[in-house]
């Protein structure tokens, strides 16, 4: 759960950089072809029209200054495509700029695409530049047909999303959405209730279309992606489209929940009850297109018809997941192994015999989304099903150890977990050693969210990296070896500032373990230098988080930390995530001890101003005002803190 917290900056950071680096090669390759008459792929389009796209595409690459300047280009290019509609929308460049811009055009442009792919809706479901423009149609008509009232939960985080006392405090990471982005001007543009009527009709009517053609387009690649656009916006879930690279789970995690009109939950429940009375059904979880589509439904029916969820979710379970089938190959393979080695031989007839969802990425990607969307019901019927018993054998494989981690992350049942531990407990160290450290990640947060096997867990990290307890030498280095999760002997010779991101989180799990004693007399042991290190890493730096958050973790405890980091401020302020150290640490602190710090930051304030970080913690913590009076300094203190409580206390006054 932490880890889509920590995680989620550098992804999203990494994402837009591929993303930019994608569009100009897209470009490069564009412009090339052009120069050898070729005109895009798809339909053919003149010289000059395909030149006036590319000039498009590279204004579009450079940004927009304001809101104003984006929509107006955005009515001008769909104003050159007038009667020429679908034919330019099926070239691959016009297509791509067209997408791009569609949710910026005025009602006027999107009604009359409306009118002109409405009149050619089954070959453009096919068409793969097309069909592009079409899902991001639907999306689009969507959100005006919606405003911004409708947003259920702010937060992106619709009912069934796990939430517990016990977990961390931030748990998402805060992502700016700009003024002008499509979705904030989608919701909060006052258009008029005509043009909303138009959406709402346009989304019902695609989403017809595709339910009276499935046997055409389950597998169709193109309308697939747009019956799973249509699917969510029926249900009220906004995704917006590139989580759908991904699939799945990720579209679960990523959703937001609005309120829609009445009738779209009884199209929407026509899609599983058709799809369930097919006999291909017990194969659409391991072909890629309709296992995807059985994971949007089950998304959708978790925000609209929980009932229908559980049937549709058993059905699944029942007539796909659990079945156990041998091709020939598999049989011949069995025969050969009794012909070897006698000790092969039992190796492998001891290895327990996995259900065929198992075997097939898209099934297990599938399950995966269930897992996550369930009830307390179904869920416990997937466990006992797919996993009781398996998960040792499903842990060590590289298939299947992601769906053993969705299981720990969204277990329920205090009996079912404990099961689970017994099962996992003694494999930590291969797990480790075999680099599935996402379960054993997984494990620890379970054991922090249900509040059971912490001290068991510890045991088990401590035995996994060779730092036993009965060891005073050794034991004193488990914070080292986990936050690098590797054995004692190896972590010896790491003096790198490498922090591993699974061995943070399992650390900041056990500081908010209700008796994390051991591991934080393990940090305040350390140097700290080398805690300095640790802390000015993106990984690192949220320990300190978890240390001064946790509320099993004591007052003098944390004092000792703030003060154990003394002549290190500095150098954390003067770094991106070490500055957010020194600013968790100020803010913990006692009054002396902020004096302390201020005052080791006012003494080197011109390496202080030389980062932008720096800089930033200069004025926030007023140096100025320290260094030339620290009298002055600490009453503007208590009037900050005075006028915090008065507005704390304000309505209560009132």
């Amino acid at each position: 759960m932490e880890s889509e917290i920590n995680g989620a900056v550098v992804d999203n950071n990494k994402r837009r950089q591929k993303k930019k680096k994608n569009n100009s090669r897209f470009l490069r390759n564009a412009k090339g072809f052009a120069k050898q008459g070729i005109y895009g792929r798809g339909t053919h389009i003149d010289d000059d029209r395909y030149n006036y796209f590319i000039n498009i595409l590279d204004v579009m690459k450079n940004g927009f200054e304001d809101l104003e300047e984006k929509v107006n280009m955005a009515n001008n290019v769909f104003a050159q495509t007038t009667e020429e509609e679908v034919h330019l929308a099926s070239n691959q460049i016009v297509s791509k700029a067209l997408e791009s811009l569609i949710g910026f055009v005025d009602s006027e442009n999107l009604e009359r695409f409306f009118r002109a792919f409405g009149d050619n809706f089954r070959p453009v479901c096919s068409d793969r530049f097309a069909s592009h423009v079409l899902q991001k149609m639907v999306e689009i008509a969507f959100l005006r047909v919606l405003g911004k009232d409708s947003l259920k939960n702010a937060t992106g985080n619709v009912e069934g999303t796990i939430e517990t006392a016990d977990a961390p405090a931030a748990k998402r990471a805060k992502i700016e959405v700009p003024s002008f982005s499509e979705e904030s001007y989608n919701l909060e543009t006052d258009f008029s209730t005509e043009h909303r009527h138009q959406c709402s009709q346009f989304v019902e009517r695609v989403s017809k279309f595709l339910l009276n053609n499935l046997e055409d387009f389950v597998w169709d690649s193109c309308a697939n992606h747009i019956m799973r656009t249509s699917i969510l916006s029926l249900a009220g879930v906004h995704v917006a489209k590139v989580a759908f690279e991904k699939g799945g789970a990720d579209i679960a995690k990523n959703r937001k929940l609005y309120t829609v009109p009445k009738g779209w939950a009884e199209v929407l429940a026509e899609f599983p009850q058709r799809l369930e009375m097919w006999p291909q059904f017990p194969d659409f979880p391991y072909q890629e297109h309709s296992s995807a589509l059985l994971g949007t439904i089950c998304i959708a029916l978790r925000a609209t018809d929980k009932q229908l969820l559980k049937h549709f979710g058993k059905k699944i379970l029942m007539d796909a997941f659990i079945k156990m089938e041998q091709s020939e190959e598999e049989e011949e393979k069995k025969q050969e192994l009794d012909k070897d080695d006698k000790n092969e031989s039992k190796e492998n007839v001891n290895t327990v015999q996995l259900p065929k969802v198992f075997e097939y990425q898209s099934a297990v990607i599938l399950l995966e989304t269930l897992l996550t969307v369930a009830g307390a019901k179904l869920f416990t019927q997937l466990y006992a099903m797919l996993f009781s018993g398996r998960i040792s054998q499903l842990a060590k494989a590289q298939l299947t150890n992601f769906a053993v981690q969705k299981l720990l992350q969204n277990i329920k049942e205090k009996e079912d977990f404990e099961n689970v531990f017994n099962e996992l407990g003694s494999d930590v160290e291969e797990l480790l050693k075999i680099g599935h450290t996402g379960v054993v990640e997984a494990l620890s947060g379970a054991c922090l969210r249900l509040g059971l096997k912490q001290a068991q867990c510890i045991v088990a990290l401590q035995t996994a990296l060779h730092t036993p307890a009965s060891d005073k030498q050794k034991a004193k280095t488990f914070f080292h070896c986990v936050i690098k999760l590797k054995p004692y002997e190896v972590a010896q010779t790491d003096k790198s500032g490498f922090v591993h991101l699974h061995g943070s989180l399992i650390v900041q799990h056990i500081l908010r373990f209700n008796k994390p004693i051991f591991l934080v007399n393990c940090i305040l042991e350390t140097p700290a230098e080398q805690l300095a290190t640790i802390f000015n890493t993106p990984n690192g730096s949220h320990i300190v988080d978890a240390f001064l958050q946790s509320k099993y973790i004591g007052e003098k405890s944390r004092e000792k930390l703030i003060r154990h980091m003394d002549g290190f401020y500095v150098d954390l302020a003067i770094t991106k995530f070490g500055s957010r150290v020194v600013e968790s640490c100020f803010a913990a602190a006692q009054e002396s001890q902020k004096s302390h710090i201020v005052k080791e930051l006012a003494d080197k304030v011109n390496m202080l101003k030389g980062t932008p970080f720096g800089r930033l913690l200069y004025n926030k913590f007023r140096v100025e005002t320290f260094r030339l009076s620290a009298t002055q300094w600490k009453a503007s203190l208590h009037a900050n803190k005075e006028q915090k409580v008065d507005k704390l206390f304000k309505d209560i006054i009132n």
